[in-house]
């Protein structure tokens, strides 16, 4: 199943915009980031990689269908998004591995996320 939103995981539905921010970003950090590598991760950082490298591809083509592909600035913009883009993919590939994390993290934390 894809989340395509925190709150429609079901381990963070009821906590804040704001607390499922946290949760999600320290369990990530922790399980993912600095965990050792599975066939999961790393397909999940290949699809940054790439998401990154497709949209700034495709966004300097359309910048300079425009006609404005010379500005300096267009690769910037296109990596950026490209950038965000690459995020959601790589955290929607992380949600099914960290959900059994987010629950033990509201647990230990509890006073301080809910």
């Amino acid at each position: 199943m894809i989340y395509w939103t925190l709150k429609s995981v079901p381990e963070l539905a009821a906590l804040t915009r704001k607390q499922r921010r946290r949760v999600h970003e320290q369990c990530l950090r922790h399980h993912f980031w600095y965990a050792s590598a599975t066939r999961r991760s790393i397909t999940a950082y290949l699809s940054l990689i790439f998401t990154i490298v497709i949209v700034c591809i495709g966004g300097e083509s359309v910048l300079s269908a425009l006609g404005m592909a010379d500005h300096f600035w267009s690769i910037y913009i296109s990596a950026g998004i490209g950038f965000l883009a690459g995020s959601f993919v790589f955290s929607r590939i992380a949600i099914p591995v960290l959900r059994p994390f987010y629950h033990e993290f509201i647990e230990r934390n509890e006073t301080q996320v809910v």
